[in-house]
């Protein structure tokens, strides 16, 4: 077993923040994958900036998939911000998710994000198992998932990403929520009171290292 299949097991991960809206803000103009190759500090100081708040796993910065070459420079960058954990992150959505994949397959896990249907995120499931041996972490943008089945299929971890928050985060194994306007301390709190059964928590878009550190601080404070 790997060392992050047995994190999936056992413990609770700090996941990041956002790379596209920090990227955004650094004037990014285009698609961000670009970045891993021309502004690499960049995309490095926005990884390096999460696990410095606490994130243990970071997330590619592939989202809207890239080209091998903007896969490779992404991977280094990643390892190179000294997360314990990389993951390969893919829009749920993308049309050659198969070829993205095989991309990231240095990763420690694929990471299928923001899929806006029940049938889209179960499509992204299924031709994820058939193409890697990997981990497979699915999470969806809508109100109500259908996490038991994704999980049956063969996702090693299912939950939530972006918006809307879910009205109901019963089972889901992430929460990655965007920032919803809220402050890092509301934010933190409210992700807090929903993430009874997740295993990897962390923001979305808008969201910035000021969000992990709060939510890292209400972590360690006894209830």
């Amino acid at each position: 077993m790997t060392p992050f299949a047995e994190a999936l097991r056992s413990r609770t991960l700090l996941l990041d923040a956002a790379m596209g809206t920090a990227l955004i803000d650094r004037g990014l103009r285009g698609r961000a994958p670009e970045w891993n190759l021309t502004r690499p500090t960049d995309v490095l100081a926005v990884h390096r900036s999460h696990v410095e708040a606490g994130a243990q796993l970071v997330l590619t910065n592939t989202f809207v998939g890239a080209s091998a070459e903007e896969a490779a420079a992404a991977l280094q960058l990643a390892r190179e911000s000294g997360a314990e954990f990389v993951a390969g992150s893919l829009w749920a959505g993308l049309p050659d998710l198969t070829r993205q994949i095989a991309q990231l397959a240095a990763a420690d896990a694929i990471w299928l994000e923001s899929a806006t249907s029940a049938a889209r995120a179960l499509d992204a499931v299924r031709i994820a198992r058939e193409a890697t041996s990997l981990p497979i972490v699915v999470t969806c943008a809508m109100e109500r998932a259908p996490l038991e089945e994704l999980t049956r299929l063969g996702a090693d971890a299912a939950g939530y990403n972006c918006s809307p928050w879910p009205t109901d985060a019963a089972g889901a194994g992430v929460l990655k929520p965007d920032a919803a306007g809220l402050a890092p301390e509301d934010w933190a709190r409210r992700i807090i009171g929903l993430a009874s059964s997740a295993r990897f928590l962390g923001g979305c878009c808008g969201t910035s290292a000021a969000h992990l550190g709060a939510l890292q601080r209400l972590r360690a404070t006894p209830r």
